[in-house]
């Protein structure tokens, strides 16, 4: 049985204005969790950090840590950065957008979709063990601005330039940004946050689709509070924990914390019970 990770953390972004302060961080404290409490190699994890976090790395990244995957194996991916959406490009929503991760590199023309994630996520065999975290905004419905650098919670949406515009010009966006890579309704997760969806991978995201991930000063030092609630939970727990435990957990330390955004748990419920990457 192989253990592999791909952690990805961009706080320097091509973008004026855009960087973040957080997600390095994240991505040390947890690899340091994997390693430390779930038997993780440190040669079996991979970072992609800043400048090395470009489009073209970070799906060459991906596709290597799910090719050659086996029954019995567990792969872990974690990207914390800047989350936004664009105009759908498929024309399966008339006035549809699509959600984005964003590299370093960000390309409006030429963008990392959430299309291009779930159809290599649902290449993975039968039997593997996929955890995806995912630490930033995906609808960004609550936000439009870039915060100054010095504010103390900065949101992980980039609003793009078709947003701007939007905003600038008083036209409204589309309120239900298209999403493949859920494929649970948006009626479903409106009504809970641990929600049961045909997925191969158990998928942990920052927020609600009418919430914003937070960049935030927390103990001295930036982090995410996804990944700071989430590492915190897998320390106290000594890596004891089910996937539904440390959505618990999290969800805990963020309201105790006083964060509004409330983690995600989506996949097969038969999945939420099992000990946590194993």
């Amino acid at each position: 049985m192989a253990k592999r990770a791909l952690l990805v953390g961009i706080n320097k972004y091509q973008i004026p204005g855009a960087d973040l302060r957080g997600c390095v961080n994240d991505v040390k404290d947890l690899s340091a969790a994997l390693v430390e409490f779930h038997g993780f190699k440190k040669g079996d994890i991979t970072m992609l950090l800043d400048g090395a976090a470009t489009q073209k790395a970070m799906k060459a990244g991906i596709k290597a840590l799910l090719r050659g995957a086996k029954k019995g194996d567990v792969l872990a991916l974690h990207y914390s950065g800047h989350g936004s959406n664009v105009p759908d490009d498929n024309g399966d929503e008339a006035d549809g957008r699509d959600e984005i991760l964003c590299p370093t590199d960000l390309n409006w023309d030429d963008t990392m979709r959430d299309d291009w994630l779930r159809t290599t996520f649902d290449s993975l065999p039968a039997g593997v063990n996929l955890t995806v975290i995912m630490d930033c905004c995906h609808s960004g419905t609550n936000t439009r601005a870039i915060q100054p650098p010095d504010v103390k919670v900065k949101q992980r949406y980039l609003p793009s330039p078709w947003g701007i515009g939007a905003a600038e010009s008083g036209r409204s966006l589309p309120r239900n940004v298209t999403s493949e890579l859920r494929r649970s309704p948006r009626s479903a997760r409106k009504g809970k946050d641990i929600v049961n969806a045909d997925l191969p991978e158990v998928l942990i995201t920052g927020c609600r689709d009418t919430q914003t991930s937070a960049d935030a000063f927390i103990n001295g030092r930036y982090n995410g509070a996804l990944t700071f609630a989430l590492v915190e939970a897998i320390r106290k727990g000594k890596g004891r924990l089910t996937y539904k435990d440390l959505h618990d957990r999290a969800s805990t330390v963020l309201k105790t914390r006083k964060f509004d955004q409330v983690p995600q748990l989506e996949g097969r419920t038969s999945r939420f019970d099992a000990p946590l990457f194993s």
